[in-house]
């Protein structure tokens, strides 16, 4: 297994987690994703869930990816949904406009400010309540946000089957009762309907499974 992180420190912590669980089969490599292109390895899974919304362009971080991945190969990929986060972008513009700074003191002051808004509803998320998580939900310098035709889209563009989105057992009922005659669940325009439907679907993410033909 090969785990690779941009930030040194992260790759320093799991590193040591690895050597406290006595693991001997990750190793660790600092990169940026965009130059995986020159790693010259292939890969039957990759796990990308949180990472390519991070990115000026997830497409292309994608692709760059797909590249390392073997025929029928796995792949499991974690998304920003647009429809879900719209109280997130909300309270992104709230945090501009009133130029509260990613420091501990300024978390705790934009904490406080919100809950008294009608942007409070952003504490629904338990990352609200820690200083580094809040930090990450709400002043990641860069955040791109997609909608499930456009993963569509991109799946068909790169030849990959979709299988899946992890879900929560009320959710898989939900869709169930609505859509008895997609059995498999894999049903994109109709998952884009079921969403539209209820908005919060994906509040955490869009965590779906696809595989190489």
């Amino acid at each position: 297994m090969l785990a690779i992180d941009l930030s040194l420190g992260s790759l320093a912590y799991a590193a040591r987690k690895t050597r406290e669980l006595g693991l001997q089969n990750i190793e660790y490599a600092q990169a940026d994703l965009l130059a995986l292109g020159s790693l010259g390895r292939s890969f039957d899974l990759i796990d990308a869930s949180g990472v390519l919304h991070h990115l000026a362009d997830p497409e292309a971080g994608w692709r760059t990816l797909l590249a390392l991945l073997r025929p029928r190969g796995l792949m499991r990929v974690g998304l920003y949904s647009e429809l879900a986060r719209a109280d997130i972008v909300a309270a992104r513009g709230f945090i501009a406009e009133r130029g509260f700074e990613p420091t501990t003191a300024g978390i705790r002051r934009c904490r406080q400010e919100l809950l008294a808004s009608p942007l409070r509803a952003v504490s629904r998320y338990h990352d609200f309540f820690s200083t580094s998580e809040c930090r990450d939900l709400l002043f990641h310098v860069q955040e791109r946000r997609l909608t499930i035709p456009q993963i569509k889209r991109f799946l068909a563009e790169q030849n990959l089957n979709f299988i899946g989105f992890e879900l929560d057992v009320a959710t898989r009922q939900a869709y169930r009762e609505r859509n008895p005659d997609d059995r498999a669940m894999t049903n994109l325009d109709r998952w884009d309907v079921f969403e539209a439907e209820r908005p919060v679907t994906f509040s955490a993410m869009y965590q779906f499974w696809a595989q190489r033909d």
